[in-house]
């Protein structure tokens, strides 16, 4: 990747940090890339992921909604 590639896709990973994610498009969005299953599941290797979330959530350090 050369330096202006890296310059480009930081500058969209700004913009897209302030667009506003219906909870579909995050399901959508994850399931694309192999993380979740449709049914908001971890799917392999990200199973592990799915303790971290849930210890985040009760330490309500992330809002569900």
């Amino acid at each position: 990747m050369t330096e202006a590639e890296f310059n480009d896709l930081m500058e969209l990973a700004e913009r897209q940090r302030y667009e506003v994610t219906t909870p579909e498009e995050a399901l959508r969005s994850f399931v694309a890339a192999g993380i979740l299953d449709w049914n908001g599941n971890f799917r392999e290797p990200y199973t592990e992921l799915e303790g971290v979330f849930a210890e985040l959530f009760l330490k309500k350090k992330v809002d569900p909604q």
